[in-house]
């Protein structure tokens, strides 16, 4: 039969060839795919790390700025603008509220710090309160509620001496995480004040 002696002549893949080449191509287009999510996944999860850093950095840098602008005032140089009831020329509430005054514009601003409902809260005011505890309340999210929530906030404030003035100097610690859960962000700042 000349047909037949023609067809085993013809060299092509035979089933098995062409079965295991393509099971080898699936497996190789897997771990590609794979490789590639979890590329995405690993760049979505910096990226997240990245902007929960930068907005508590924005939030490190307008609390920084309060800080130094607390207790001042033109009416009387040298000495604090303080609160009504407080000792020190930034008040810390048994709630961690952190609240001050100083002057701006020649109006006396109350500006308070403190965590509610997950957020950290600023509030800032040109009211006068009989107590600094009154300020903590009603103030606008600092940081972005839809996708990060404050884990922890606490502040401390202590006494020091340098050349025989006394000063005071804030110890604040901020945690922050994903709503997911994915990043987590802890941080703590140490800052002296101008005028104490």
């Amino acid at each position: 039969m000349p047909g037949a002696e023609t067809l085993s002549r013809q060299g092509g893949f035979s089933l098995v060839e062409l079965t295991v080449a393509t099971a080898l191509s699936l497996m190789v287009l897997s771990l590609l795919v794979h490789l590639l999510m979890a590329g995405k996944q690993a760049a979505l999860s910096r990226s997240l790390q990245l902007i929960l850093a930068q907005d508590v950095q924005d939030a490190w840098r307008m609390l920084s700025g309060d800080v130094r602008r607390a207790g001042f005032q033109t009416a009387e140089p040298g000495m604090p603008l303080l609160l009504p009831g407080a000792t020190h020329t930034i008040h810390v509430t048994a709630g961690h509220c952190l609240v001050m005054r100083y002057e701006l514009a020649g109006r006396a601003v109350v500006k308070a710090y403190y965590r509610q409902d997950g957020e950290l809260r600023v509030r800032s005011s040109h009211d006068t309160f009989s107590s600094p505890e009154q300020a903590c309340q009603g103030g606008q999210a600092l940081l972005d509620s839809r996708w990060m929530t404050v884990t922890g906030w606490q502040v401390q404030s202590d006494t020091y001496q340098a050349e025989g003035v006394p000063g005071q100097q804030l110890s604040v610690r901020l945690s922050v995480s994903s709503l997911d859960g994915s990043a987590q962000l802890d941080e703590t700042m140490a800052l002296r004040v101008r005028n104490p």
